[in-house]
């Protein structure tokens, strides 16, 4: 069990959860498969690098005792999922079986019967080896899981701090008195052997340069969506360009028909002025011919 997210969070997860589908589609994967997209992956994992590797070294390193986990896990802008786990076990806090047999309006509002609850768990380490190279992120099926430090106490003795945590724990309130605040009660009892680098991420919601590097550069969900509008700029951009060059065409088309067209009057006028002038030349002739046909016959 574990307390809601934020609005602001629970909007972003849901955003994340769009942005997943689309991303199955073709243009989707037209998008993820961009340079830009493989160029923002590299450029991510590349800073995220040096704190994989230090992180990798922590989780090899036996020698200080048995290794305590963190896990958590996120639905619908819901913790749904706050545990430690070391010696084969997973410890959580977790509601009563017998919430629900209670009367509706007998306890008082924010605050539940929750008890301690111990249960087998093995962490799938080839899997999260696998996320951690490939993803540069220690999430597996939708598991965060951190190592967060070592214990020397034994099993008998962790069980016996969930127990003692438990007793003095009180009772459950989602504000104040809730799984998280539950399990860093158990980590300070527990965790005696030295602490991992994701240590303060746990216990304080403290980001390392780890989890800053994750947000260095825009999240996926931005990305996207910023690569969707410049898709749709550009396209606009194209398609304005091409009306552009259309119009020019047309008014490159309708200039040359006009300066063609005034060729063409100019043609007629130079011919008509021609002929005229021919014809006038024509008549003076003539008329000359005859002034002197006229002429000679006077004379005669």
């Amino acid at each position: 069990m574990g307390a809601v997210l934020s609005l602001h969070d629970a909007n972003k997860r849901r955003q994340q959860r769009k942005m997943q589908e689309f991303a199955k589609t073709k243009r989707g994967q037209k998008m993820m498969n961009s340079k830009k997209m493989v160029k923002y992956r590299e450029k991510r994992l590349k800073a995220m690098q040096p704190d994989v590797d230090k992180r990798l070294r922590e989780e090899g390193d036996h020698t200080r005792g048995e290794q305590v986990w963190f896990s958590r896990h996120i639905s619908n802008g819901r913790l749904r999922h706050w545990v430690l786990m070391t010696h084969g076990n997973k410890y959580e806090l977790r509601r009563s079986d017998h919430i629900a047999d209670r009367r509706r309006g007998e306890e008082r509002a924010g605050s539940q019967k929750f008890l301690y609850h111990v249960k087998s768990f093995t962490i799938d380490e080839q899997k999260r080896s696998a996320a951690l190279t490939e993803n540069a992120l220690p999430d597996v099926d939708g598991f965060y899981v951190c190592l967060i430090g070592w214990t020397t106490k034994t099993k008998a003795e962790v069980d016996a701090a969930c127990r003692n945590v438990q007793a003095q724990f009180g009772e459950y309130n989602i504000l104040w008195a809730n799984c998280q605040h539950f399990l860093k009660m158990l980590a300070d009892r527990i965790v005696d052997a030295g602490h991992a680098s994701d240590f303060g991420w746990f216990a304080s919601n403290t980001k390392s340069r780890y989890q800053k590097t994750q947000a260095l550069m825009p999240p996926p969900l931005e990305f996207l969506l910023k690569m969707q509008r410049q898709m749709q700029a550009a396209m606009q951009t194209q398609i304005a360009n091409q009306q552009v060059a259309l119009q020019n065409q047309m008014q490159g088309q309708i200039q040359q028909q006009t300066q063609m067209q005034i060729q063409n009057q100019i043609q007629m006028q130079v011919q008509n002025q021609i002929q005229m002038q021919i014809q006038n030349q024509m008549q003076m002739q003539m008329q000359n011919q005859m002034q002197m046909q006229n002429a000679g016959g006077m004379g005669a």
